[in-house]
This record gives structure tokens, sequence and C-alpha cells, in this order.
């Protein structure tokens, strides 16, 4: 586990005013980096996806997030897998815009 990459959580509060709205935090998780597979990547993309990074974390620090971030660059997860030798959970994610994940969290 030697990258790091930050899960993006919408937490609903309130603002100044008192109106609800939800702010993105940033967990930070150190996670493996894996090679996504040729098979892996024809059978997405015949789905229309475009899986670019793939990572494994433990499973017990995921809690469905939808989107994290790796290198400053903003990630999607596409696709989610429970290794049941390890207990750890690999995370599939395609790029996203900054503005898709802001909508996220608004």
């Amino acid at each position: 586990m030697d990258e790091v990459i930050y899960l993006l959580k919408a937490n609903n509060t309130v603002n100044n005013i008192g109106d609800p709205i939800k702010v993105l935090t940033k967990i930070k998780r150190f996670a493996e980096k894996l090679e996504i597979g040729q098979k892996e990547f024809y059978q997405a993309a015949a789905s229309g996806l475009k899986p670019e990074v793939k990572f494994s974390i433990w499973k017990f620090e995921y809690n469905n997030e939808m989107y994290f971030e790796y290198e400053g660059k903003n990630y999607k997860i596409i696709k989610t897998y429970l290794r049941k030798m390890d207990e750890k959970i690999e995370l599939t994610g395609t790029s996203v815009t900054n503005t898709e994940v802001e909508a996220y969290g608004s």
C-alpha cells in the first residue's frame, strides 16, 4: 500500500444562514495501485465505460463513496470488487471533471 488516494464523501450540513448544503470531505486512504487487465478493459468498453485506474484498499475503509481523488485528479468509481482472500476491495475509476464532483457535493 504505497499510494495515497482520497475518497470523496458528501456530508449534509447547514450554512451560516441555516440553509441545508452538502460539503465534500476528503478521506485519506493508503492504497495499492493495480493494473487494469485487458479483458476487464474491453468488457468495460463494451458497456461504454473507460476504466483508467484501479486501487485496492481495506474493505472496512470504504463506505460506498462514489468518487476519489488521486494525484490531484478526480475519478468516479465505476466498479468495486471485494477480494475475499484478504478483505480488500478493488476500486476501478474513470476520470471526471471537477464540475461533476462539485455537483455531487452540492
